[in-house]
């Protein structure tokens, strides 16, 4: 009788663990649901979160006056082996009245490099600008009326290994009014490189 009763107990104890099992799972789906409701709901209303955008470059503001001279925009650099370098130059000139301010200069892949030799001193390398530290990526280089420059891209097509027609460039913003961004492409085919 004794163990009649024990078992009794037992199973009456066993219902009301499942039922308390059964009730707190309710509650955890009931929790679940309104948490996400309130994330979805958060979401809805909350401001985005920004992103980085690397390749973007913010107008500067523009100064009346402010012309910049290019002599190119396009260098051919002719067939490399993929363990060559290209190089080219390109020349600026300040032909207008006012200063010439040069920013956000980045380049379109990590395999490409930039540099800016100005009257007062080279700028410092520049690269994609998600590869370049702050200090780099805040750089300003000014030129002023009748003063020139040379920005200079190098290619090394063994740092992204692709094989025949390559292009790339350097952008970077100036404040003049005609000339917001300016990009600077270089081409070459590629010969003994593995496609990737």
């Amino acid at each position: 009788m004794h163990s009649t009763r024990s078992m009794r107990m037992t199973k009456s104890r066993r219902r009301t663990i499942a039922a308390g099992k059964a009730t707190l799972m309710r509650l955890l789906l009931i929790a679940t649901m309104a948490g996400g409701a309130a994330v979805a709901a958060y979401t809805a209303i909350a401001p985005p979160v920004p992103r980085a955008n690397y390749s973007q470059i913010l107008p500067a503001k523009v100064t009346q006056g402010a012309t910049l001279a290019i002599d190119r925009e396009v260098a051919e650099l002719g067939v490399l082996a993929v363990d060559e370098v290209g190089r080219a130059g390109f020349r600026l000139k300040n032909s207008g009245t006012e200063p010439i301010e040069i920013s956000q200069v980045r380049t379109s892949c990590m395999c490409t490099f930039a540099d800016i030799a100005l009257p007062r001193g080279n700028s410092p390398e520049f690269n994609m600008a998600m590869h370049n530290d702050a200090a780099v990526n805040a750089w300003k280089g000014v030129l002023d009326p009748g003063e020139e420059a040379t920005v200079t891209v190098v290619y090394k097509p063994s740092l992204m290994p692709v094989e025949g027609s390559v292009a790339r460039n350097v952008k970077f913003a100036t404040n003049d009014p005609q000339k917001p961004v300016v990009e600077l492409d270089v081409h070459a085919t590629v010969k003994g490189a593995t496609s990737g």
